[in-house]
C-alpha cells in the first residue's frame, strides 16, 4: 500500500512540472505536423486511385479470338492471355486456403488493406535490413493486376512503395464497391467475387492465365478435381509464374509447393499427417490444356493473325480465324511421330537421352530425339497439318519454320530431274559399281563408297542398270556417277529451280549426296512439283480468312492460278519420269519390304526416303496426287552423332509417313498423275537402256528345269521423238550419225562418229531391214510399242542386222540328252 502511494506521489509530481507539458505539446505538435505532411504526401495518390472506373475495368478480361480448322471446328483460342473463366463456386475450398495460407492470411476479416501485415512486414524489413517481405493484400494484387498498375508505375518512374500506396487506396474502394453492389452482413459476397476475378485473372506461368486454364495446362483436370497438393502447385506459381512453372521447373514447384503446405499445416488447414503424406510425393503433371495455345502451329498461326489483323486490333479479341488445317490430319501426325519416336529410342543402339526422362535446362535445346512433319495441298499450298515439334512446352524451337538439316539421299531425284532435263531419260543405262570415296569425300578420304541410300545391312552392286532401276532403288554410286555426268553446277542449278537452297554453297561432289542443309518446308514444296507436273506452291498457306465480332470479313486470302510458278527445266515430261519412279519405290524400289504399312495397296502417288552418310537425320517426302507430306527425324544440336547404327530413313520416318498418309487417303483420295502428251510408251531392254529387240532376254539356268529364258524388254515413258538406237547388249545397235549430231551438237565430230559406228548408217524413208533375216523373223514397224517385246523403229531410225546378230544359233533351246534307248528280249 505503501509503495502505490509512493508511484502515485511521482506521478503527480511529473505531471506538475512544466516540462512534461512541453515535451507533450511538441509531440502532439510534431504528430499533427507529421499527419499534414503524411496527408499531403499521400493525397495525390489517394485522387489518383479515385480516378479508376472500377465498374468498367474490375472485370475486363479479353474475349478470345477462335481459331477454326478448314470445316468450321475449334481447334484453339487466341489469347493475349490465354485464360478460361469460371465462377467461384467451381474453385475447390483447399485450393482458396492454399492461396489464403500463402498470400493473405487475413482476406476474410481486412477491409481491402491488411494493416496488421503491413506493420509486420515493416518490422521484418527493418530487422532483415532489407525488402524481402510484402504485405499486398488479394484485393491489392487484384487492383496491380486489373488497372496495370505496375506498368503504370513503371511509366511514371516510380518504385515499389508508391505503386503498394495506390495498390491500397484502390483496394479500399474496390472493397467499398463491391460491398456496395453485394451487401451481405459479414461481407463474405464481396470478397467471394474478389475471389473470383482474381483466380480467373492472375498469370500462372506457361502462358497460362486464371486458374482454369492452369489447371487443365498442368494436370490435365477440371479445377474441382485437384488434389490439395496440386491445388498447392498452381498456388505456387503465383508468386513467380515465369520461374516456378511445374512444367519446366518440377524441382523448384516442389519446393515452393512445399512451402504453401507448410503455412497451411501453421494455419490449421491441414493436419500433420496430411502435411507428411503430402510433401513426400513429387509434382507430376500430365498437360491437357484446354486451348492448343501451346504448339507450334498454335504460334505460326497466331502470328500470322496479328500479322494481317494488326497487334492492336488482335489484342481486343473475338475474331474468328478460319484456317486451312484439317484437325484429323493434325492429330495424327502430331500422335503418329510421338509413336515413332517413342519406338527409335527403344531401338537397340539408341545411346542418347530420350524424352520420357528428360529435365529441361533453360537456356538449353533438348537433347533427345526431335521430329517434324509438314502435310499441303499439292495444288494450292494450303497447310493441312504442322508439326513443328515434340514438346512445345521444353522447345518453342519450330524446325519447320527455322531448322535445316542434310537431306541426304532424298535429294537423289533432283539430280535425275536435271539428267531428263538433259536428254537422258528413265531407261538410260547407269553404272552401279564400286565408287572410290575419293569421288565425293562423305565420312572420310579413304576406302569404297557406301551404298547406304538402299537402307539395307547388304546392299548389291548390279552392274548396268536404268536410270530408273537406280532412283527407285537409291543407288549411291550410280547417281553419283549420274550427277558427274551432267555436271555439277547443273544439277545445283535445276535444285534451285525447286527452292532448294544453295545460298554461298561450295561447288564439291558431295552436295549429289544432299550434305545441303534444307528445311522441310522447302523440300515438301520440291517435292510437290513431281505431282503437279512440274509446277509447285509459290509458298505456303495457314489462313483462309478472319472475321471480327460482326462477321464481317477483315481478311481474306488469295485465290486463282497465280499460287502456282513453273519449275524452270522440269516440265510435265520430267515430272511424271521422276513421279513413275517414286511410284516404284513401294514396289520394286528401297522400300519393297514395307509397301504393306500403305493400306489399300493401290497408292497412286510417289515416295522418297532419305538418309545421311552419318546416319544422323532421316527424311520421307511423298504425295498422293492431292497432299505432299514430308517428316525429319533427328537432333535439334545439328551434330553428325548417328542416331543408332544403321539408321534409315526407312525405319526413322516412313512407318509415320504411312499412317498419316494413310489417314490422308480416307480424308483426300489420291488420284491417278496423267501422263503428259509429250511422254508415250516405248519398248526398251533393261540391260542396255535402248529399243528392245525380240533377241532380248536373260538365259535362267536351271539344274532341275533346264535352261528357261526372261524378256529384259520392259514399257519406258520417253519423250516423243526422242530417238535412239536398238539394244547393242543383245545385238549391234546404234544411233544414226545426224540422230547424234542432233543430240549433242556439232562437237561431236561427224567424221569420228562415222568412224567408231561398225556400219555406216542409212536412213531410211520406209520401214527397212538391212542384213541377213532369211526366214522373215523380224517384223519391223513405225508404230510405237510392240507388246511382244519386238522392235519399235521410229521414223528415221536403222536398225542393223546381219549373221553375226544373235538369233537362231545361238539363242536355240539346249535339250537334255535322250536315255539310252533299251530293247528287251522276250
Amino acid at each position: 500500500m505503501a509503495k502505490r502511494k509512493s508511484s502515485n506521489r511521482r506521478i503527480w509530481h511529473l505531471f506538475k512540472r512544466k516540462g512534461f507539458w512541453v515535451f507533450v505539446a511538441i509531440c502532439g505538435v510534431s504528430g499533427l505536423v507529421g499527419l499534414n505532411w503524411l496527408n499531403s504526401y499521400l493525397d495525390p495518390y489517394r485522387v489518383r486511385a479515385a480516378g479508376y472506373d472500377i465498374p468498367r475495368y474490375i472485370n475486363d478480361i479479353e474475349e478470345p479470338s477462335l481459331i477454326l480448322n478448314r470445316n468450321g471446328e475449334e481447334i484453339g483460342r487466341l489469347f493475349v492471355e490465354n485464360r478460361s473463366v469460371i465462377p467461384v463456386e467451381e474453385v475447390p475450398q483447399r485450393l482458396i486456403d492454399a492461396l489464403m495460407a500463402q498470400e493473405d492470411q487475413r482476406f476474410f476479416e481486412h477491409e481491402g488493406v491488411d494493416w496488421v501485415g503491413i506493420l509486420r512486414a515493416i518490422y521484418l524489413n527493418v530487422k532483415a535490413r532489407d525488402v524481402n517481405q510484402g504485405a499486398s493484400t488479394v484485393t491489392m494484387q487484384l487492383a496491380r493486376n486489373a488497372f496495370n498498375l505496375k506498368e503504370e508505375a513503371e511509366e511514371r518512374g516510380e518504385g515499389g512503395i508508391q505503386r503498394k500506396i495506390v495498390e491500397a487506396f484502390l483496394a479500399l474502394r474496390i472493397e467499398e464497391y463491391l460491398n456496395a453492389e453485394l451487401p451481405s452482413l459479414d461481407g463474405r459476397r464481396a470478397k467471394m467475387q474478389i475471389l473470383e476475378y482474381y483466380l480467373n485473372r492472375i498469370p500462372f506461368g506457361s502462358g497460362y492465365y486464371g486458374v482454369r486454364s492452369a489447371s487443365l495446362g498442368y494436370f490435365g483436370k477440371e479445377p474441382k478435381d485437384l488434389t490439395t497438393e496440386e491445388c498447392c502447385s498452381l498456388i505456387a506459381c503465383v508468386k513467380n509464374p515465369t520461374g516456378l512453372t511445374p512444367l519446366r521447373y518440377p524441382e523448384r514447384n516442389k519446393k515452393a509447393r512445399d512451402h504453401v503446405l507448410n503455412r497451411m499445416r501453421d494455419e490449421g488447414m491441414i493436419t500433420k499427417v496430411e502435411w507428411a503424406a503430402m510433401t513426400v510425393k513429387p509434382v507430376k503433371v500430365n498437360p491437357r490444356p484446354l486451348q492448343r495455345g501451346t504448339s507450334h502451329l498454335y504460334e505460326k498461326v497466331a502470328g500470322l493473325a496479328r500479322a494481317k489483323v494488326g497487334i492492336e486490333a488482335m489484342s481486343r479479341g473475338d475474331f474468328r480465324i478460319y484456317t486451312t488445317i484439317d484437325r484429323k490430319l493434325q492429330m495424327e501426325a502430331e500422335e503418329a511421330l510421338e509413336r515413332q519416336l517413342a519406338r527409335v529410342e527403344q531401338v537397340p543402339g539408341y545411346t542418347h537421352p530420350r524424352h520420357v526422362n528428360h529435365q529441361p535446362e533453360e537456356g538449353t535445346m533438348p537433347p533427345y530425339l526431335q521430329g517434324a512433319a509438314l502435310m499441303v495441298e499439292s495444288g494450292s499450298g494450303r497447310v493441312l497439318a504442322h508439326v513443328g515439334g515434340r514438346d512445345f512446352v521444353q522447345s518453342q524451337y519450330d524446325f519447320i519454320e527455322s531448322g535445316r538439316r542434310p537431306l541426304g539421299t532424298a535429294f537423289l531425284p533432283f539430280i535425275y530431274a536435271a539428267a531428263f532435263a538433259d536428254g537422258w531419260s528413265a531407261s538410260s543405262s547407269v553404272s552401279d559399281e564400286p565408287m572410290d570415296n575419293r569421288a565425293v569425300m562423305v565420312g572420310g578420304r579413304e576406302g569404297i563408297l557406301g551404298e547406304w541410300g538402299m537402307e539395307t545391312s547388304a546392299p548389291v552392286y548390279e552392274g548396268r542398270i536404268p536410270a530408273r532401276r537406280s532412283l527407285a532403288a537409291s543407288k549411291i554410286a550410280a547417281s553419283v556417277r549420274l550427277g558427274r555426268e551432267v555436271g555439277l553446277e547443273e544439277v545445283v542449278a535445276q535444285g534451285r529451280e525447286f527452292g532448294l537452297d544453295f545460298k554461298d554453297t561450295k561447288m564439291l561432289n558431295r552436295l549429289y549426296l544432299g550434305t545441303e542443309p534444307t528445311s522441310l518446308r522447302d523440300g515438301v514444296l520440291a517435292y510437290s512439283a513431281f505431282g503437279e507436273g512440274g509446277k509447285i506452291p509459290k509458298g505456303l498457306r495457314y489462313i483462309d480468312r478472319i472475321e471480327n465480332e460482326r462477321g464481317e470479313v477483315v481478311y481474306k486470302a488469295p485465290v486463282g492460278s497465280d499460287q502456282m510458278r513453273d519449275v524452270a527445266g522440269c516440265d510435265a515430261a520430267t515430272a511424271y519420269q521422276i513421279h513413275s519412279i517414286l511410284h516404284d519405290t513401294v514396289r520394286t524400289g528401297n522400300l519393297a519390304e514395307e509397301e504393306t504399312k500403305l493400306a489399300g495397296g493401290s497408292f497412286a502417288g510417289g515416295v522418297k526416303t532419305g538418309t545421311t552418310d552419318s546416319f544422323s537425320d532421316g527424311w520421307c517426302f511423298g504425295y498422293n496426287g492431292k497432299v505432299t507430306l514430308g517428316m525429319w527425324v533427328g537432333f535439334l544440336d545439328g551434330g553428325r552423332e548417328a542416331i543408332y547404327p544403321g539408321a534409315f530413313g526407312r525405319l526413322l520416318t516412313y512407318p509415320a509417313w504411312a499412317a498419316v498418309m494413310n489417314t490422308a487417303e480416307e480424308l483426300y483420295p489420291g488420284r491417278e498423275i496423267p501422263v503428259p502428251d509429250s511422254l508415250e510408251l516405248v519398248s526398251v531392254c533393261s540391260k542396255s537402256g535402248l529399243l528392245g529387240t525380240r533377241y532380248c532376254y536373260d538365259t535362267i539356268e536351271d539344274p532341275e528345269k533346264g535352261a528357261t529364258f526372261r524378256s529384259t524388254v520392259y514399257k519406258e515413258f520417253l519423250r516423243k521423238g526422242q530417238r535412239m538406237g536398238s539394244c547393242d547388249v543383245h545385238g549391234e545397235g546404234g544411233l544414226a550419225v545426224e540422230d547424234v549430231l542432233k543430240t549433242y551438237g556439232p562437237q561431236a565430230g561427224e567424221d569420228s562418229l562415222r568412224e567408231r559406228l561398225t556400219v555406216a548408217p542409212i536412213r531410211p524413208k520406209a520401214p527397212a531391214l538391212i542384213g541377213s533375216d532369211p526366214y522373215g523373223s523380224v517384223v519391223l514397224s513405225l508404230a510405237p510399242g510392240d507388246e511382244s517385246g519386238g522392235v519399235y523403229m521410229s521414223a528415221g531410225s536403222v536398225l542393223w542386222l546381219d549373221n553375226s546378230v544373235r538369233g537362231e544359233e545361238e539363242a536355240s533351246l539346249k535339250l537334255p540328252r535322250p536315255k539310252k534307248l533299251e530293247i528287251g528280249v522276250d
